[in-house]
């Protein structure tokens, strides 16, 4: 049997490893009930415990990216609920209208920073922006 060298994900410069995620997953059991690198190398196939603690961190990060992600959409959709209610109250031209102009304001603010798009731009200032558009021209 042949043992990778490194431990990469199938299809990044070495032949798949179909047990990938089956090592990967006993590599966090492992170390979540306190077993050390080097012993979850020797266990689960990793060349050295530097790979396993890579495989690990990796993992873990990738975890609390998509759990972050999950986080936002679930806000985002809090926030679209709320816009909802607020701009139906602002169509009604009462005197709740007024209310809800006051609490439309807070709702974009927070949802213009959740989705970043307040972020600053990393185009330095008096430079001439050009974007490709996706559509073709007929040459005339």
């Amino acid at each position: 049997m042949t043992r990778r060298n490194k431990n990469n994900p199938p299809n990044q410069g070495q032949e798949p490893d179909v047990n990938y995620e089956e090592r990967l997953h006993q590599a966090i059991l492992l170390r979540r009930i306190g077993y050390d690198y080097e012993t979850i190398a020797k266990r689960c196939g990793y060349a050295s415990k530097s790979t396993a603690f890579d495989a690990i961190k990796r993992a873990r990060q990738k975890a609390l990216k998509e759990d972050t992600q999950a986080l936002v959409m679930v806000q985002a959709e809090q926030i679209n609920a709320a816009l909802v209610i607020v701009n139906e109250r602002i169509a009604r031209n009462d005197k709740e209208s007024l209310w809800a102009v006051d609490r439309l304001v807070p709702l974009l603010k927070r949802q213009a920073e959740l989705l970043g798009l307040d972020a600053k731009s990393e185009i330095p200032q008096g430079a001439t922006l050009v974007r490709e558009i996706g559509a073709e021209v007929d040459k005339v």
